[in-house]
């Protein structure tokens, strides 16, 4: 029974196991596959043999050449290109690079996709050998086991808004001492004025430094507000002049002070050089974790819900964090108004939990629907894949992604999609007809009813068409692995760093700290103090809609956490 449901569900199933070997599009040296004696020791430009994956080669050996005809900087290179990304930048360096990660999570509270990369950056440099330090807020929640080696928490407040989340804070003198922060490169993944304290390591220190933009506030800052307050005209407006116009100057500002902005679609590209970012940009979409979505399926996760009501129609899934700017409560309706009486026997399973979680099962109640909507709540990542795959359908209505993480392992896993385009992270994933269905979003009023009426078209269209969902998932599969494998974007990363201290170097920084007294003064007070003022107005600004009770999470641990 499984196995039909399974082949009956999602037709790119039957293609999984194929799909699910890499080998044809990559080579097969990414850093978790070499060996401890190839991961750490740097090349030697002087010596006359490396070792590669665990072989002993000689310069010259991996060209075509023989290696009396081939200069020495050719040889180099030449050995260089053999080696791992994170491992050339070892070999680059002539010892393994000390790297600091801000991140507003010290550990994984819960689905969240720039906690999963960096749980991913961490562990490929430390396979690589790099010394790497993880700094964020302090998170009184978190067992030892599952914070990284070496991870610095800053103190914080809590974000009443999400339960989970911490604001760091320059709360403590040590914070302020220079001569404890030694680093090579700053790697800044975070969506708050964190980043100002990487500003202050590159003034401070001479530190290069590489920020990830990670939020597009201007479709996300409203999930701050009440319920009631969100769909007043004028909140937003003012909202608009007093929060999403300063705050998008202040992180232009914050972006052409460091040495490289990484961002996760071209859209964001286009979008900040609009607001005058004139720092180098790199756009790098987020890996997927084969070891996670590449392993054997497991039972059927559908068949303990709706009383055996998944097991006879078209399964819809949605997943992600369940707050307003996700856009869940939309495909609700859509659901209710077009495809539910069209396909008597269809269902939408909302993976995830949220402060509006309690808000989606009013909607699902009032649509009439709550007997075919379901949620299962958040699952552990390690099942994720199995959610994916015995799907029907992945819909995706969010307009507020930087990249959309589920997006790219629902497209990995072979499972045909329907998306609104945003013009950021999902249109960068999806090519219309080819891996997926990508509608336009619409504009207020009727043009948002039309584009409704068009998604729920385009579902039940597929949901028809099982030949159709098999070429677009078969396709997605194949097209997520030649951009999202971690190998693909290991390279891209280390071609950030490796620019962002080439950055550094031109600018011909004077390390502060090598400076007058009064200068490091003004330079800690010049980044400290809109660190502490902004920090401090969100942690205020999030007792306006604090979470309830209800919705605040068990302590347990459902995602694979940075140290393992």
């Amino acid at each position: 029974m499984t196995l039909l449901r399974e082949m009956a569900s999602n037709p790119a199933s039957p293609y999984r196991v194929e799909l699910g070997h890499v080998d044809d599009l990559h080579a097969r040296d990414s850093a978790s596959e070499m060996p401890d004696s190839a991961q750490v020791r740097p090349v030697d430009a002087s010596a006359t043999v490396v070792r590669l994956h665990g072989k002993t080669v000689a310069k010259g050996e991996t060209s075509k050449a023989p290696a009396s005809q081939i200069s020495p900087r050719k040889q180099e290179e030449s050995v260089l290109e053999e080696l791992p990304p994170f491992a050339r930048l070892a070999a680059r360096q002539g010892r393994p690079l000390r790297v600091a990660i801000l991140s507003d999570f010290t550990r994984i509270p819960y689905a969240n996709g720039a906690a999963f990369q960096t749980r991913f950056l961490y562990q490929e440099l430390r396979r690589c050998g790099h010394e790497v330090t993880v700094i964020g807020p302090h998170d009184p929640d978190a067992r030892p086991e599952e914070l990284a080696p070496g991870t610095v928490s800053l103190p914080s407040l809590p974000l009443k808004t999400y339960p989970g989340v911490h604001i760091p804070l320059p709360l403590a003198s040590w914070v302020y001492d220079a001569d404890r922060w030694n680093f090579d490169i700053v790697f800044a993944q975070t969506t708050s004025l964190l980043v100002e304290f990487g500003l202050w390591l590159r003034r401070m220190k001479g530190i290069p430094l590489l920020i990830v933009n990670t939020t597009h506030l201007a479709a996300a800052y409203d999930v701050l507000l009440p319920e009631k307050l969100s769909k007043i005209e004028a909140v937003h407006g003012g909202l608009e002049m007093f929060l999403r116009r300063p705050y998008e100057e202040l992180f232009a500002s914050i972006y052409n002070e460091s040495d490289g902005l990484v961002v996760l679609s071209e859209g964001l590209r286009r979008y900040w050089r609009e607001r005058g970012v004139t720092a180098p940009i790199h756009v790098i979409p987020r890996a997927v974790q084969p070891e996670m979505f590449d392993k054997p399926l497991g039972a059927d996760p559908y068949e303990h819900l709706g009383n055996g009501r998944l097991s006879r129609g078209p399964r819809l899934l949605c997943a992600g964090r369940h707050t307003r700017e996700k856009s869940q409560d939309r495909l609700i309706r859509i659901f209710a108004r077009h495809i539910a009486k069209a396909e008597p026997d269809a269902t939408l399973t909302l993976l995830g939990q949220g402060p509006d979680t309690e808000y989606y099962k009013r909607v699902a109640v009032e649509q009439g629907v709550a007997d075919r909507v379901f949620f299962p709540g958040e699952v552990p990542f390690s099942k994720m894949a199995d959610y994916y795959a015995y799907a029907d359908l992945f819909l995706h209505a969010s307009l507020s992604e930087t990249y959309g993480n589920v997006m790219g392992e629902a497209l990995w896993c072979g499972t045909p999609t329907v998306a609104f385009a945003d013009g950021m992270g999902v249109s960068a994933q999806i090519q219309d007809g080819v891996n997926g269905v990508l509608l336009a979003p619409g504009n207020r009023g009727a043009g948002v009813d039309e584009a409704d009426e068009a998604f729920a078209r385009a579902t039940l269209g597929l949901i028809r068409d099982p030949k159709r969902r098999g070429r677009l998932g078969q396709t997605a599969a194949k097209v997520a692995r030649e951009r999202a494998h971690p190998r693909v974007v290991e390279e891209r990363i280390a071609d950030a760093f490796q620019h962002a201290q080439d950055h550094a170097a031109a600018c011909g920084l004077r390390p502060v700290a090598e400076r007058p007294k009064a200068l490091q003064w003004y330079t800690t007070f010049r980044y400290f103090r809109p660190w502490t003022t902004f920090m401090g107005g969100l942690y205020l600004f999030g007792h306006l809609r604090p979470a309830k009770e209800s919705e605040k999470q068990k302590k347990t641990v459902k995602h694979p956490q940075i140290s393992t």
